[in-house]
């Protein structure tokens, strides 16, 4: 029986939630428990409201929770924990909100974990009554009852935990309640309590309605200065000054750094690490500041002024030359690869360089189509949540190995310590040399194999 969101009250949820929390991951590891309780998450808010079957965010949403369950289920990691972390409360404040922002709803997630401390004393807005006498019953049964035994339980175990006697005579009759089993239940208190009273804030909601991708009429006919004691013609020369100077120093830079690579021999590659890192990172610093430039100079008055042809055509050009320094670093990590191997490290700086190649996207658009500011913040969050989604569904620990193996040095220590999920193509190559498989690698293995089935990764099931 498909129960109406209007019976089935938010509490019961809360309380349903928490349960199956503790069943999910008591005396567990993470693992496919957590791929289990995202995705009975999700059916229920879909059973809730099947309307949501019929909307295409919606759908996409989902989607992106489904394909990191089962990617975290597969294989756990960093990544995937928090991407289906991320998705489960993306999707779940669209739901509440489908129109509020995604970088507005980035700020409610964050506040509403501290602010669950004061709301969870709030009792009437989140334990619901359809009648007066009910509403006391409850709420009396919760005061005196409910909250008193929580707390005296936290301190039991405390106290029983930290004596011998009183362990000994808990011991006695065997209890089957321990310190861990009421952390666990508090725990999933919080995180469902959180989950399903979703709490938007007001001054975000209002800030949230301010936000828009087109000037309004009025912006666009008023254009005033960034600054009150500087005439916008003023504003415009500034501008254009600092771009002029900003093009000939960035394409000073790219000629030396280009030419400085292109004399980097093979015999120095043992410096690539330190320097191409450092260079690199500096590089996506001077992006995201030319980005920040854009937001500054056509925030607003300046994208509408008759005498800014030149101030666009420089700034243009200045996104282009970034973009030119962006292929050149995309470059020089291959090179870097190419000699030493790939590692996690070096694929980040993939990442980096093509969200900052996206980010020059759409600042180029942003000022050549006249939108505001938000618009390449909410372009720019939503990329980087799917690209969040993207690097949590496949196997790098994998990928990297088989690249790495194909080399003529390869750095073993790397592959068999700081990388999990290549176990078998590792097992695969060692029989190949007809070598003896490592010890602990063996080892590793078997701990996953015999972990109970909630704690299990699938890659480790079928060795």
């Amino acid at each position: 029986m498909l129960l109406n969101i209007n019976i089935m009250k938010k509490q019961f949820l809360i309380f349903i939630s928490t349960i199956l929390f503790v069943v999910l991951f008591y005396n567990q590891e993470l693992g496919i428990n957590l791929s289990i309780f995202a995705l009975i998450l999700l059916i229920a808010q879909i059973v809730l409201q099947p309307n949501l079957l019929r909307d295409k965010r919606a759908l996409t949403l989902a989607f992106c929770v489904v394909a990191t369950s089962f990617s975290n289920a597969w294989l756990l990691s960093v990544t995937t924990v928090l991407s289906v972390v991320i998705s489960s409360f993306v999707f779940r404040y669209y739901v509440v909100d489908p129109q509020m922002k995604l970088i507005s709803n980035a700020f409610n997630f964050v506040l509403s974990w501290p602010a669950f401390v004061a709301r969870i004393f709030l009792i009437d807005q989140w334990i619901e009554f359809k009648k007066e006498d009910s509403k006391k019953t409850m709420v009396t049964i919760f005061s005196y009852v409910v909250l008193p035994v929580c707390i005296l339980s936290v301190f039991f175990g405390l106290y029983v935990s930290s004596s011998d006697t009183l362990s000994s005579w808990y011991n006695r009759y065997e209890w089957n309640i321990d310190g861990l089993i009421i952390f666990t239940l508090i725990f999933g208190f919080y995180i469902s309590f959180v989950f399903w009273h979703i709490k938007v804030f007001n001054f975000i909601k209002i800030i949230d309605k301010t936000l828009k991708f087109n000037f309004s009429k009025e912006q666009q006919i008023n254009t005033k200065p960034s600054f009150s004691f500087i005439p916008i013609d003023f504003e415009v020369r500034s501008g254009i000054i600092t771009l002029v100077s900003l093009n000939c120093m960035l394409l000073f830079f790219v000629i030396v750094f280009n030419v400085e690579n292109a004399q980097q021999t093979i015999q120095h590659i043992s410096e690539y690490s330190s320097r191409t890192h450092s260079q690199i990172y500096l590089i996506i610093t001077s992006v995201f500041l030319a980005m920040v430039v854009v937001l500054f100079f056509f925030k607003d008055a300046l994208n509408f002024i008759k005498n800014n042809t030149w101030l666009l055509r420089l700034t243009k050009i200045w996104i282009g030359l970034n973009g030119f320094l962006i292929a050149s670093a995309f470059y020089q990590n291959s090179v870097y690869i190419n000699a030493m191997g790939l590692t996690y490290k070096r694929l980040g700086v993939y990442l980096f360089l093509i969200l900052c190649m996206i980010g020059l996207i759409y600042s180029f658009l942003k000022i050549h189509n006249k939108r505001t500011n938000y618009y390449l913040i909410d372009k720019m969050s939503w990329t980087i949540f799917y690209s969040l989604i993207f690097c949590s569904i496949f196997n790098w620990g994998s990928i990297m190995t088989h690249y790495n193996l194909q080399k003529d040095t390869v750095d073993w220590y790397y592959l068999t310590n700081d990388l999990s999920g290549n176990e078998k193509m590792l097992i695969d190559y060692y029989k190949k040399q007809n070598s003896e498989v490592p010890e602990f690698l063996l080892n590793r293995i078997k701990y996953y194999e015999e972990l109970p089935f909630l704690s299990k990764q699938l890659y480790y099931s079928n060795f």
